[in-house]
This record gives structure tokens, sequence and C-alpha cells, in this order.
């Protein structure tokens, strides 16, 4: 798992805001600070997201699910999954919506280690 286009500290504030926000909101924030939509390519954005949700996901700080059920199979996996049904432009992802449609394959469940986990 690489990233050259988010530093750590990026990394932190972006997974920060996006705490306990459905997925649609990692999708929001994952345009650098020194980065502009006209910028910044939607596959740039689909790089920074899946790197986002992979380290959320190795870290145990959130987990997917879908109907109330947490998805099987290891992050590299699930990870593959959504990358087969993930939106191929801008216009597929309908502002972050898709996140919300029957084809996405799953949602962010937030876990913290000291409260019940957060289901987005």
């Amino acid at each position: 798992m690489e990233n050259k286009l988010l530093t750590d500290k990026e990394y932190e504030e972006i997974t920060g805001a996006a705490e306990l926000q459905a997925l649609d909101g990692l999708w929001a924030y994952s345009i650098p600070d020194n980065k502009t939509p006209e910028n910044f390519t939607f596959n740039e954005r689909k790089e920074t997201f899946f790197y986002l949700l992979e380290k959320l996901l190795q870290e145990g700080r959130i987990k997917l699910a879908k109907d109330g059920i947490f998805l099987a199979g290891t992050v590299k996996e699930q990870l593959k999954l959504f990358c087969k049904h993930f939106p191929k432009n801008e216009v597929e992802m309908n502002d972050g919506t898709w996140f919300f449609y029957d084809s996405c394959p799953g949602g962010a469940v937030w876990i913290f280690p000291d409260r019940p986990p957060e289901w987005t």
C-alpha cells in the first residue's frame, strides 16, 4: 500500500474529518488540500480513496458491511470487490451518491475500542 498523493499528516486530517461518516464522506475528502477538482483527475482521486480505505481497514478503524452484515474475506478481497463495482468516472459516481446504490458492495462501520461500532 503506497500513495504518493498524500502525506501522513494529510491522511490523519482526512480520516479524522471523515470519521463517523459514510463512505461518501471519505470520497469527498479524498482530494488533498494542495489540489482542486480541476487539477486532480478522477483516477487520482480513486487511487487516493482506495489508499485511505485500505489503510483504515488494515488499521481496524472501519469494517465494511452491506445490509447489516459484515463483508467476508480479507482486506484485499474486499478491496477487489469494491474495485470491480466502482464507478468508471465522475458521472457514474454521481456526486458520491453511488455509495448508497445497490451496486455499491458495502458501507463503512467505524470501529472503536471503547464503544459500540458506528454503522453508517
